[in-house]
């Protein structure tokens, strides 16, 4: 595996023949997160389509070139097959933002690039490589008469949206003040000449590409909440959670114990509008249903830690909720939520990310009542709660959801 140094540069045929290649990046630091991006550039290195931004906002392009997942350490990994690139498509350029902090601050930035499952380069910097910046470039792969990879290490003080802009991409912006009305006496405009013969029509412009929505909300208090609207024309569309967690753990402590690739499971306890309720949760085979009602369904159990992107539990129609608690516990591997890194996600209808993270976790106790969703006038309500309990029981009699809990094995 060849060490890249910032502003080293090498045709990808020196690496690797195969055109199926995987960037592993990760960023470690004092901020509580660190948003790895690959940005799909044209010849003029601009970002002419915004559907080749792949982030946490939007993890895989049309035609899945290119495919964004969440590693075993926390790192994000990037699936990239060249060949499914457009020809619109020449330079890959890998990013990674702060919201909190600078990039003065972190311990290093990891990025292993990998061909059919190889690791054939490496790049490595740390905090002394930069300053204020909030938004670095990492790492290229490009096309210049052949393909070709070099290490960039370059970046500036904006966050994000700065970089997008630099792009040449188009950031959605919050809604503004309403302008003022005139004011009453205010004389009225004067009127426009109109002309005695109508020109040609013109030919339409294209309508412009639709703005990059880079919302990211971090619910970091116990208690803190916010609000999904599920107002969209014709139908609802899903909302979709996902727990990952560091599958080996860590050793501290006289009573920590790691015998085994850490399984957390994911689950959920409801109430529907009806009154209907039950348990979403892989012990039992309770997987539920994308067809049949509640309509929510646990994608798999991920016993082994191989699944990257953890587990999954969508909830295809959050119309029909009144009240979600997403949970998870501990199976095997550990007995203590701190050496885990647990943290949830959820994705609402229109590509928003709300991130829970596991932040004070419980040593004593194996199960996490994590977020309350509720359907409250057509929005959704999503509330950190990160309360730990002993078991499933306990936490029922807490929420009051009224089950009969027995013993149960998977």
């Amino acid at each position: 595996m060849q060490a890249f140094q910032t502003g080293q540069k090498s045709p990808l045929s020196h690496l690797t023949t195969s055109n199926l290649l995987t960037i592993s990046a990760r960023v470690t630091g004092p901020a509580a997160e660190y948003d790895l991006s690959l940005f799909g550039l044209d010849a003029g290195g601009q970002l002419s389509d915004d559907r080749y931004l792949v982030f946490f906002n939007q993890p895989a392009t049309p035609e899945r070139a290119v495919q964004m997942s969440s590693g075993a350490r926390g790192e994000k990994i990037f699936t990239i097959d060249l060949q499914r690139l457009p020809q619109t498509i020449r330079r890959l350029s890998l990013t990674a933002t702060v919201d909190d902090g600078t990039f003065g601050q972190i311990d290093h930035a990891e990025i292993t690039l990998s061909a059919d499952g190889r690791p054939v380069a490496s790049y490595r910097v740390t905090g002394r490589d930069f300053q204020q910046e909030r938004a670095v470039m990492l790492f290229d792969v490009y096309f210049k008469d052949l393909w070709r990879v070099g290490a960039v290490g370059q970046g500036f003080n904006g966050g994000l949206a700065a970089l997008v802009r630099h792009y040449g991409g188009e950031v959605a912006d919050r809604p503004g003040p309403t302008p003022p009305s005139p004011a009453p006496n205010a004389a009225p405009a004067p009127p426009r000449p109109t002309p005695t013969s109508s020109p040609a029509p013109a030919t339409p412009p294209a309508p412009p590409a639709p703005p990059i929505n880079l919302k990211k909300i971090t619910l970091d208090k116990k208690g803190e909440s916010t609000r999904i609207s599920l107002k969209k024309p014709g139908h609802a569309e899903p909302i979709r959670v996902n727990l990952n967690w560091d599958r080996g753990g860590k050793r501290s402590g006289m009573f920590s114990r790691i015998t085994a690739a850490a399984d957390l499971d994911l689950g959920c306890m409801f109430v529907l509008n009806d009154g209907q309720r039950g348990v979403i949760q892989a012990l039992g085979n309770s997987f539920g249903s994308e067809r049949l009602l509640p309509h929510i369904l646990l994608d798999k159990d991920d016993r082994t830690g191989a699944a990257l992107d953890g587990e999954n539990l969508t909830i295809f129609r959050p119309d029909l909720i009144h009240t979600v608690l997403v949970f998870t516990c501990i199976y095997e591997g550990t007995n203590d939520f701190t050496q885990v890194g647990a943290r949830l996600s959820l994705k609402d209808p229109q590509g928003n990310e709300i991130a829970v993270h596991l932040s004070n976790p419980d040593i004593q106790r194996t199960f996490c009542g994590i977020a309350l969703i509720e359907n409250i006038g057509g929005e959704i309500k999503v509330t950190k709660e990160e309360r730990y309990f002993l078991g499933a029981q306990q936490c029922d009699e807490h929420y009051g959801f009224g089950f009969r809990w027995v013993a149960g094995s998977k």
